[in-house]
């Protein structure tokens, strides 16, 4: 397993790992991006220290590989009406116009507007964060 941190931010769905084809990354890995820190897990009755839970933010697949770093992007999305109605119960405005679907990626970004560049500080992922691939993806069920 490869693990490797993030080395840079370059835009709202794109980042750099410190990982590339020297340490065997090669496309289309895809890694979990994970919060450099955990939280420690402290045992109520003991206090003893039980250990730190992973924290985990995104996935993400690399899609540039060089010597000694990857370029990866995020790659989950959904589909999204941005269009009118597909029926004629919509209203008029909904009637006339047809449905436009979209895929909507997921971002770094913690506000509602995506822009081209980041700044960390509005990031949820931040350099110094760990990459560790994903051997094998856990399929996720979208929350109603």
């Amino acid at each position: 397993m490869i693990v490797g941190k993030v080395a840079a931010l370059l835009d709202e769905r794109g980042l750099v790992i410190n990982r590339g084809s020297r340490d065997g990354v090669k496309k289309p890995m895809r890694f979990m991006i994970y919060a450099a820190h955990g939280k420690k897990i402290i045992d109520p009755d003991t206090k003893a220290e039980l250990g730190e839970l992973k924290l985990s933010k995104l996935a993400v697949q690399v899609v540039e590989v060089f010597p000694t770093y990857s370029i990866a992007e995020t790659y989950k999305f959904r589909t999204v009406n941005e269009g009118g109605e597909s029926n004629l119960f919509g209203g008029l405005t909904g009637y006339l116009s047809p449905p436009k679907y979209v895929k909507k990626y997921e971002t770094f970004s913690i506000e509602e507007h995506t822009k081209k560049q980041i700044d960390e500080e509005k990031s949820i992922i931040k350099i110094g964060d760990i990459a560790e691939e994903l051997l094998e993806e856990v399929e996720e069920t979208e929350a109603k």
